[in-house]
C-alpha cells in the first residue's frame, strides 16, 4: 500500500513539473509596480511568450497582501470574468467579457457586501434593465437602456422605499416627469421638453 502512494506521489510531481514547465513555455510572466514607492500595489502579468500582449491572468494585490484585481487576458483583450476587491478582500465589483467585450451584468457592492448598482451590458453597452441600492439594501432607482442611451420610465425611491420620482425616456431624452408625495400622491408633473427638468 505504501508503495502505491509513493508511487503516485512521484508521479504526481512529474505531473506539476510538467505542467510547471508547459505553462513556461506558453507564458511570459512579468512584474510591474503602482502607486507608494515604500507600499507598492504589485501587479503580476502573463504574456503571449515572446510578445507585449497579455495573454493569461493579472492580478494586482495592494501593500497587505490581498487580491484587489483580477482578470483573464487573451490576445490582449478581456475575457470571462473581471473582478476588483477592496483592500480587506470584499467583492468590490464584477464584469464579464467575450472577445474584450463587455457582456451580461457589471454588479458593483458596497463594502458591507451589499449590492450597490447592477446594469446589463452587451457588446460595451448598456442595455437593458439597471438599478441602483442604498447602503441598506433598499432599491434607489430602477432604470432601462437601450442602446447605451435610457429609455423608458426612471422610477426613484427614498431609503423606505417609498416612490418619489419617475421620468420618462426616449432615446435618452427626458419626455416628463412625474414627482409624488410620501404618501404616493403625484404633487406635480413636468412636460421635459418645455420645463426645467432636473
Amino acid at each position: 500500500m505504501k508503495a502505491v502512494k509513493i508511487i503516485f506521489l512521484i508521479l504526481m510531481c512529474k505531473l506539476l513539473i510538467f505542467e510547471i514547465a508547459w505553462a513556461s513555455e506558453e507564458y511570459d510572466v512579468r512584474i510591474s509596480y503602482t502607486g507608494d514607492k515604500k507600499s507598492p500595489i504589485v501587479i503580476r502579468t502573463q504574456y503571449c511568450k515572446g510578445t507585449t500582449m497579455k495573454c493569461g491572468t493579472q492580478i494586482k494585490k495592494a501593500p497587505n497582501g490581498k487580491v484587489i484585481f483580477r482578470a483573464f487576458y487573451d490576445k490582449d483583450k478581456y475575457e470571462g470574468k473581471v473582478s476588483s476587491y477592496y483592500l480587506d478582500g470584499g467583492i468590490k465589483e464584477e464584469r464579464y467579457y467575450n472577445e474584450g467585450k463587455e457582456e451580461g451584468k457589471r454588479v458593483l457592492y458596497f463594502p458591507n457586501g451589499k449590492v450597490q448598482s447592477e446594469q446589463e451590458y452587451k457588446l460595451n453597452k448598456r442595455e437593458g434593465e439597471g438599478k441602483k441600492y442604498y447602503e441598506s439594501g433598499v432599491l434607489q432607482e430602477s432604470f432601462i437602456y437601450e442602446n447605451n442611451e435610457r429609455e423608458g420610465v426612471r422610477a426613484e425611491f427614498d431609503k423606505n422605499g417609498v416612490l418619489q420620482y419617475e421620468t420618462l425616456y426616449k432615446k435618452g431624452k427626458k419626455q416628463w416627469m412625474k414627482h409624488y408625495d410620501e404618501k404616493g400622491t403625484m404633487i406635480e408633473e413636468k412636460n421635459c421638453r418645455w420645463q426645467t427638468c432636473y
